[in-house]
C-alpha cells in the first residue's frame, strides 16, 4: 500500500478476473482520485485511500480512528466498483473467484476451477494464495498473500 494510513485501518479488496490493461488502471486510477475528494460518511470526509494492486486488485481503506465508514459510504464506494465492473467488463464482486501465485503470476480461478488444480497438483500447501477476506491494512501488509496452508483457503485442500 502506497499510503501512510494506519496498519488498523479498515481495508476493502476487490479482485478482478482479469488484469487490467495500463490504460484501464489510468482510468481507475483518476477515477479513485476524484471518488477519495468526496467521500465521506454524513459529511465528514473520510481519510482514505485507494489504488489498484498488481493490475488486479482495487482496494479501498479507511482509517476509521478519525471517522468510521458506514452504509452509505460503503455504499458509494461499491457503486464505483460496480461502475468498473461494467464499463470494463470484468467481475470485481464475485467472491468464488480465487487468485494466487503462479510462477510470479496472479492467476485467478473459480473456486471449482481452484480444487480441481488442488487434485492435480497445480496447487498445494505452499501455493500463496491472496487472502481477500483481511480486514485492515496491517492485515494487508503481513498476511494477504500467504501460504494456502496458513490461510481460509486450506479448507479447500
Amino acid at each position: 500500500m502506497k499510503n501512510n494510513l494506519h496498519d488498523s485501518s479498515r481495508i476493502w479488496i476487490y479482485q478482478s478476473n482479469v488484469e487490467f490493461t495500463d490504460e484501464q488502471c489510468a482510468v481507475i486510477n483518476e477515477a479513485l482520485r476524484e471518488f477519495l475528494t468526496t467521500w465521506n460518511y454524513h459529511g465528514t470526509d473520510l481519510s482514505s485511500a485507494a489504488e489498484i494492486v498488481n493490475k488486479r486488485f482495487v482496494v479501498f481503506v479507511v482509517d476509521e480512528r478519525i471517522q468510521g465508514a458506514g452504509g452509505c459510504s460503503i455504499d458509494k464506494s461499491v457503486a464505483l466498483v460496480k461502475a468498473f465492473e461494467k464499463e470494463f467488463d470484468v467481475e470485481l464482486m464475485n467472491r468464488m473467484n480465487i487468485a494466487y501465485l503462479n510462477e510470479g503470476d496472479v492467476v485467478i480461478k473459480k473456486m471449482m476451477d481452484f480444487q480441481s488444480s488442488i487434485k492435480s497438483g497445480e496447487v498445494n500447501e505452499d501455493t500463496i494464495v491472496f487472502n481477500n477476506l483481511v480486514q485492515t491494512k496491517g492485515e494487508f501488509l503481513s498476511s494477504w498473500q500467504v501460504p494456502l496452508k496458513d490461510s481460509w483457503h486450506k479448507q479447500l485442500l
